[in-house]
């Protein structure tokens, strides 16, 4: 299989160069889960699987990603990252296609677009770990408990994975002496950096930016910042509400989920930047917010509200 490759832009900051690039994978066309060559579509033997209602696929899978070279740079170091990410789009398989509901553990949407799907790590699929591992090679897979797909960051301007750790499963987390609900880390792809942004109560804070009759339920902040990396100032607000009233405020298409769904909004100088539906289908590991901050609150000795 041979990846098409574009390049969207290219914008030179400093000493670096940001390269935007759009990888898309040459088809993969599978029978019943076999992965095999594209056929002609209007052969005999293509026709005859649509007759029969034979199971059957086209998929191509496409990555938006970006990088960051050497300014100027070489040609050769410019095929080098290239060839990294069409290493990782020319592996993707079949089952990577398959999203079975039971394992994946949360639907998030940026906008109302830009999918993040999160999984455990033992069910997530090849091309999640391969994105992770192919970014992040010295990084221990085995400390991740739950890990997500890429997806654009539009305030840090890059793919970020997330990421929970087995060491911060405790009941009382407390981070830089702040009494926290959970700590996930977050991996920069393009820059190849993380940091981690810690959930704290919101003490009963008011925020102008909700809709009324909305509740508020954590706010974020951020710690253990890589060397070199500098973050805009932005914080998350995460709260619960009826889905119409959200929708509406914040201009976002209907996405509910089938057991529970929540919101969040991204803070940059006291204006909304973005908004963030949470989707759960299942009793999965995230689907009760409310009840995971009371519990935290209780085990804190905290109000939560």
């Amino acid at each position: 299989m041979t990846s098409a490759v574009e390049i969207v832009s290219q914008e030179d900051i400093g000493d670096l160069i940001k390269v935007r690039l759009k990888v898309k994978s040459s088809e993969i066309f599978s029978v019943e889960g076999t992965k095999l060559d594209t056929p002609d579509r209007s052969s005999d033997y293509h026709q005859s699987l649509h007759s029969g209602r034979v199971t059957h696929r086209h998929n191509t899978y496409t990555t938006d990603e970006t990088i960051y070279i050497s300014s100027p740079f070489s040609q050769d170091e410019l095929d080098a990252k290239v060839a990294e990410i069409v290493a990782v789009v020319d592996n993707t398989q079949v089952s990577d296609f398959d999203h079975n509901n039971s394992d994946v553990q949360e639907r998030m949407f940026i906008g109302g677009e830009n999918e993040k799907l999160f999984y455990k790590t033992t069910q997530a699929p090849s091309s999640v770990i391969s994105s992770f591992t192919t970014a992040f090679p010295t990084e221990n897979l085995s400390t991740i408990s739950l890990i997500s797909t890429p997806s654009y960051h539009n305030i840090v301007d890059d793919n970020v994975i997330s990421t929970f750790l087995w060491e911060d499963d405790i009941p009382q987390l407390v981070i830089d002496g702040v009494k926290c609900i959970a700590r996930s880390r977050k991996y920069i792809v393009g820059l190849q950096k993380k940091y981690d942004r810690c959930y704290t109560f919101t003490a009963g804070e008011t925020f102008s930016f909700l809709p009324e009759g909305c509740t508020p339920l954590a706010k974020s902040f951020h710690t253990n910042i890589d060397d070199g990396l500098t973050l805009p100032n932005f914080y998350d607000v995460y709260f619960t509400g009826d889905s119409t009233i959200v929708e509406e405020a914040f201009s976002l298409p209907s996405k509910v989920g089938k057991e529970t769904t929540y919101y969040a909004v991204t803070v940059v100088e006291g204006t909304v930047r973005r908004a963030k539906q949470y989707c759960y289908d299942a009793t999965t590991a995230f689907y009760d917010w409310q009840a995971t901050v009371e519990r935290s609150s209780s085990n804190h000795g905290v109000p939560w509200i």
